[in-house]
C-alpha cells in the first residue's frame, strides 16, 4: 500500500513538474468556462447540472497550480489548502442553496445556472488573490459572459463570448506580470514568512 501511494505521489509529481503545466492547467479552465458557455446555449436544465458539476474540478485546477509552484520554486503557501477550502467550500454551499430553490420550485433552470456561473466567477476571481493574474482573469471572464448571458439574445452572447474567450485567453498566454491587481495579494496572508517571498517570483512567472 505503501508502495502505491508512493508511485502515485512521484506520478503525480511528475505530472506537476511537466513544461508549461501552468499553462496547460489555464486553458483547461478556459475550455471548461467555454463548454459550460456552449452547453447554455443548447440546454439550460443541462448547463445548470454542468455548473454544478464544474466545482469542484475549479477547486482542484486551483490545487494544482500552486503545487506546480511550490515544486518548481520551492517555496510553499502557507495555510493553501485551508484558504482554498474557505474559497471553494463556501461556493459549494452556495452552489447546493441554489439547488435547492430550483428543486423547490422557487426559481427555473435558467436563472439557477445564472446563479452557479456568478457564484464561480467570484470564488475564481478571490483565488487570484492567492494564486495569481490568470485566476483574476478566468474570473473575470466568467463575470463577463454571466453578464452576457443575461443581458444578450443568444445569437449575438455567442459571438461575444468567443471574442471574450479569445482575449482572455492571449492575455493569460502572453502576459506575465501581475501589475493590474497587485495590491489585492497581501502576501504576508498566505506565507510564513513575507521577507522569504515577496511576490516578484509569482508576479514575474
Amino acid at each position: 500500500m505503501a508502495d502505491d501511494n508512493q508511485l502515485e505521489n512521484q506520478g503525480l509529481k511528475h505530472f506537476l513538474l511537466t513544461p508549461n503545466i501552468d499553462e496547460y492547467i489555464f486553458i483547461s479552465l478556459i475550455a471548461a468556462s467555454f463548454v459550460g458557455e456552449i452547453i447554455m446555449e443548447a440546454s439550460l436544465f443541462i448547463a445548470f447540472i454542468y455548473w454544478l458539476a464544474i466545482t469542484p474540478f475549479f477547486f482542484i485546477a486551483s490545487i494544482l497550480s500552486e503545487k506546480a509552484k511550490c515544486l518548481r520554486t520551492g517555496r510553499k503557501t502557507a495555510h493553501l489548502i485551508r484558504y482554498e477550502l474557505f474559497y471553494w467550500g463556501s461556493a459549494f454551499i452556495a452552489v447546493i442553496l441554489v439547488f435547492f430553490l430550483w428543486d423547490f420550485d422557487r426559481i427555473k433552470p435558467s436563472e439557477a445556472s445564472i446563479f452557479i456561473h456568478i457564484i464561480l466567477a467570484h470564488t475564481m476571481f478571490l483565488t487570484g488573490i492567492v494564486l495569481g493574474f490568470r485566476f483574476y482573469l478566468i474570473g473575470i471572464l466568467l463575470f463577463i459572459t454571466a453578464a452576457l448571458n443575461i443581458t444578450s439574445a443568444y445569437s449575438l452572447n455567442f459571438s461575444l463570448d468567443l471574442v471574450f474567450i479569445a482575449l482572455i485567453t492571449w492575455l493569460g498566454l502572453k502576459i506575465k506580470s501581475q501589475f493590474i491587481l497587485p495590491i489585492l495579494k497581501r502576501e504576508s496572508d498566505f506565507t510564513k514568512d513575507s521577507e522569504m517571498y515577496s511576490g516578484e517570483e509569482r508576479r514575474n512567472s
